[in-house]
């Protein structure tokens, strides 16, 4: 299987393909229902609900698209950035494969539509070390960062992220750091001038003051599969961590201050699952997974053990999805 997908070609995208399709007929037979998010903390999200509310499955289409791109997207951009070999497919594979642990339903829609943004913004991030004047990328990535909080808005933490990011990537000046924040701001302070104009400024402020009031730690309560997802998470991390870290992979002064980006966008992942309804909302710490899981593979010499656990795993996340049509919960 791992052979399979170190190419991208047709037939790698075909099976690519039926695999997002199989994955994703549970949520094309259960109806959507906005019972997601509902806050107006996430206008973003929330104008797309309002607009697709009478039908259930165009909403189910359109992220359906958009996650079918984002996994395409993923995939050129471990590609581009050399932590995967050229011309695979396997960090399409594995995408999938890890945003795909927990069952796809509306509650996961925001975050699916917000993680475009969020790769965006680490690809731009990627980015800074590799160009003398990163002005504009600095710019961008606290664009995409405002737009990912105007989904999910636990997402509007990872503006940390980026400005910590600008230290592994030895960004220097204090102008540098403050353009990200300006991007960042750009997009609310549009926000503020609609809600002015259409006099509901005092109930936007008192909604973001409630949101930020219930932005603190919550207990994590997780189910059997939820657990074992996690669990497998931090597994799966430390001994990709362990290969990319051997003498097979690439080790290039870019390489390793990416993987830094990404380990500290790990820990960030990590918070988040306390901020909102954990693992059922929020995906971000599969996405990082998938990126070291990605890279691990791309350089293990002995593929058949890896084979067989691959096959495991997508029948297990398989059967994961369809549980809920038999009205089993585990």
């Amino acid at each position: 299987m791992l052979k399979f997908f170190r190419h991208s070609y047709l037939a790698q995208l075909i099976a690519i393909v039926l695999l997002l399709v199989v994955l994703w007929i549970p949520a094309f037979v259960t109806q959507f229902r906005d019972t997601a998010v509902g806050t107006p903390t996430t206008p973003l999200y929330n104008l797309l609900a309002g607009l697709f509310d009478s039908s259930g499955s165009v909403m189910t289409v359109l992220v359906f698209i958009v996650f079918s791109l984002y996994v395409l997207f993923f995939n050129s951009m471990m590609s581009v950035n050399q932590l995967v070999t050229r011309n695979s497919s396997i960090g399409a594979f594995v995408m999938i494969l890890c945003m795909c642990c927990v069952q796809i339903h509306d509650e996961y829609y925001p975050f699916l539509l917000a993680n475009t943004f969020i790769l965006m913004a680490m690809q731009t991030v990627y980015l800074i070390y590799q160009v003398e004047k990163p002005e504009s990328y600095l710019l961008n990535a606290g664009l995409f960062v405002a737009l990912a909080s105007m989904f999910y808005y636990p997402a509007i933490i990872l503006i940390i992220w980026v400005l910590l990011s600008l230290m592994i990537m030895n960004v220097r000046g204090l102008r540098l750091y403050l353009i990200p924040v300006v991007g960042f701001l750009m997009p609310y302070f549009i926000m503020l001038i609609c809600v002015y104009f259409n006099h509901t400024l005092i109930d936007k402020y008192y909604d973001y003051l409630q949101a930020f009031d219930d932005f603190g730690f919550e207990k994590l309560g997780l189910t059997i599969m939820e657990t074992v997802a996690l669990i497998l998470v931090f597994v799966f991390v430390g001994i990709s961590l362990m290969i990319i870290r051997s003498g097979d992979a690439d080790n290039s002064i870019g390489t390793r201050k990416k993987v830094s980006v990404t380990l500290l966008l790990f820990g960030f992942s990590f918070m988040m699952l306390f901020l909102q309804k954990p693992v059922v909302c929020n995906g971000l710490i599969f996405m990082v997974l998938a990126v070291f899981v990605s890279m691990s593979l791309c350089y293990v010499k002995k593929t058949k053990i890896f084979d067989i656990a691959l096959i495991i795993l997508m029948l297990a996340i398989i059967v994961n999805q369809y549980l809920p049509l038999f009205g089993i919960t585990i």
